[in-house]
């Protein structure tokens, strides 16, 4: 692919510091513009120095119109989260039209020029800047009141906990902003009869809007036609770079790989979509495909996209923005349990992130026969061993988001006689009998995120970002 979707660099996380003022205050104090200004621009100073973050400041605002404008001009700014930063009081009434109306994350914050409170110092002009505690109660109450979902912190800048606080909130921003921004597509549709997928359907469809678009195999045939002889060499190329290629992955099948791989890339362009729901079943049982597209998923995967099986298209916009947080993830399954050292097999047939593999992958050939016989190249290597968390994307019954996490690690077990993307995953469990009830219990559905090296915490922001229920186990 051009590289456009590309995993971020921690430097892209970039954050908006919106700065309300009570109008009534530019009365009391006439510079009261001038001196939020400067606190602003010295906040986003320090925020940035932890590494990662990119902070904008903008003119502080007073009026429903100037706060509605403001919350405009950020829509195309690709701001992954909005601090809401209150130093002197504004009312609720002034700010919420606009914080009701946007998408955007928003994070209300406090604001403090004083970092301790001296009280033989403390004077009005003291409170000028350090009086925005019960600007941010209000607020919340209010937009609690209307469901619309925040996250709060309190702090100052000076502390480095709270800098690093800021960096997590807008890590969490940056996943939910990308899952807005998936514009998924669904190849194939659904697998037959496999209904757990469809459940998340509500929550992204919901305060996100995001559905998918549909690709018939129709539509999908005329772009493997449409794909042309030179770029099928350079993709072959890439894949000998890639790879380590199997004997019976002869020329006439490396070239139907890659004709199925840059396919799948053209509609990804086509719609601007950064993650796909891919049926291999209809796939496979259409005779002008006869392709599972397993080399192309794991490539996508490695370049940051997001995907998941069955045409699951729920899991592969939650992967997508796992990616887009934390860098680097992958689609797995739960397939099989080792109850005497309380462990889970991780796998799926022939796609996975290869940026995961402990050593350089294998393309090798496999077989599927239902409808028809279908022969096609799969990804074959071992996830590497460390720690890791387990996320699924799920729905309450009433419709609420629900984030089920499952933390562990993948050992460096080997597994010789299967193939395809696998590693045996050990949770922080005594009993992976519990785990796997209470992961039933939840209502887990059985496509995963697997993402290395974690940082739950941030999952926990999303959640409460988002309004998401949220079960760690």
């Amino acid at each position: 692919m051009s590289g456009t979707a590309q995993t971020p660099s921690v430097n892209d996380l970039k954050v908006a510091l919106v700065t309300p003022v009570a109008d009534l205050y530019h009365r009391l104090w006439p510079d009261i513009d001038a001196a939020l200004q400067g606190l602003t621009e010295r906040v986003a100073c320090a925020l940035q120095e932890e590494e990662g973050l990119k902070v904008c400041c903008y003119a502080p605002v007073s009026t429903v119109m100037q706060v509605s404008a403001l919350f405009e001009a950020l829509k195309g700014d690709e701001i992954d989260l909005v601090i809401v930063a209150l130093a002197p009081y504004c009312p609720s009434g002034v700010l919420l039209p606009a914080l009701q109306e946007t998408r955007l994350p928003l994070l209300l914050w406090p604001m403090q020029e004083m970092f301790e409170l001296k009280p033989d110092l403390y004077d009005s002009e003291t409170i000028k800047l350090n009086h925005g505690v019960h600007g941010v109660q209000d607020l919340a109450q209010v937009l609690a009141h209307q469901g619309r979902f925040f996250g709060v912190i309190h702090g100052h800048v000076q502390q480095a906990d709270f800098r690093q606080a800021i960096h997590a909130w807008a890590r969490a921003g940056r996943m939910r902003r990308a899952m807005q921004e998936a514009r998924p597509l669904q190849v194939g549709a659904y697998f037959e009869d496999m209904l757990d997928l469809k459940i998340g359907e509500t929550v992204l469809a919901g305060d996100m809007g995001v559905a998918p678009t549909p690709v018939s195999l129709d539509t999908f045939t005329e772009c493997l036609t449409a794909v042309k002889e030179e770029a099928l060499h350079d993709r072959v190329a890439q894949y000998r770079a890639q790879f380590d290629i199997a004997p019976e992955v002869d020329a006439t099948l490396l070239a139907r790989t890659a004709r199925g791989d840059l396919a799948l890339q053209g509609l990804m362009e086509q719609y601007g979509s950064r993650a796909c729901g891919v049926n291999f079943l209809t796939l496979c049982n259409d005779a002008r495909i006869g392709d599972a597209l397993h080399v192309a998923a794991s490539c996508l995967m490695n370049e940051g996209y997001g995907y998941a099986a069955e045409g699951d298209w729920v899991t592969a916009v939650l992967l997508w923005g796992m990616q887009q947080g934390f860098g680097c993830a992958s689609f797995s399954e739960m397939f099989s349990v080792d109850y005497a050292h309380h462990r889970i097999l991780l796998k799926h047939w022939g796609e996975g992130n290869i940026r995961m593999a402990r050593r350089r992958p294998r393309m090798i050939r496999s077989t599927f026969t239902d409808r028809q016989s279908a022969a096609f190249a799969v990804a074959d290597f071992e996830f590497a061993p460390g720690a890791a968390l387990l996320v699924n994307l799920t729905a309450h019954p009433e419709g609420k988001g629900h984030l089920i996490c499952v933390r562990g690690s993948m050992t460096a077990d080997a597994l010789p006689q299967v193939e395809g993307p696998r590693a045996l995953f050990k949770p922080n469990v005594e009993d992976v009998c519990d785990l796997l009830t209470d992961y039933a219990y939840a209502g887990g559905t059985h496509h995963l995120a697997l993402i290395v090296n974690p940082q739950p915490h941030v999952l926990e922001k999303l959640c409460i970002l988002s309004g998401w229920m949220h079960t760690s186990l």
